[in-house]
């Protein structure tokens, strides 16, 4: 990072007084970058990016995780400061909870056989965008946990061993 030359005045130019170890008054960092976008880019951040090399093809978002300055999720596409990963670690694990819930919820009260796509279906049907991946891991360890029996030895078919009301 760039040293800043020690002043009393806000960077902005507003010459607001402000306060030591500090560069602008509050929320006057906007102001400054706003302006100094309107200059230099026509307050286009899509210019800012082409002005240096970034675009489509050329995402700056990788070149933030490529400095180490950002991180990317371990489980999507996801690409962030560390804290804003951290958030949505939080955010993926709340909703995975509650997708797992919900198709639990479902096997029990349905019963029968469940494939796939059938499981798919089921957390489709209550707002969830699940992939198949995700549904066979579940069925693993529901199956494991002895709610699931798998009956088919080469396929992800499972029939439900128990049913009543979710677990407390």
């Amino acid at each position: 990072m760039t040293e800043t030359t020690q002043s009393t005045l806000c960077y902005c130019g507003c010459r607001t007084t402000i306060g030591y170890g500090r560069t602008f008054a509050a929320g006057h960092d906007k102001i400054a970058e706003a302006a100094y976008m309107a200059v230099h880019h026509n307050g286009s951040v899509a210019e800012l990016l082409i002005s240096q090399g970034y675009g489509p093809e050329n995402p700056v978002t990788d070149a933030a995780v490529a400095t180490g300055k950002w991180k990317k999720c371990e489980h999507c596409d996801y690409k962030g400061a560390p804290e804003s990963i951290r958030n949505h670690m939080v955010k993926v694990q709340k909703a995975e909870t509650n997708q797992r819930e919900s198709l639990e919820k479902s096997l029990r009260s349905l019963g029968g056989t469940w494939d796939p796509s059938r499981g798919m279906q089921t957390l489709r049907d209550a707002g969830y965008h699940p992939s198949e991946k995700y549904i066979r891991e579940v069925y693993r360890r529901l199956a494991d946990e002895g709610l699931l029996e798998k009956i088919d030895e080469h396929r992800a078919i499972y029939f439900v061993t128990e049913q009543c009301g979710p677990r407390p």
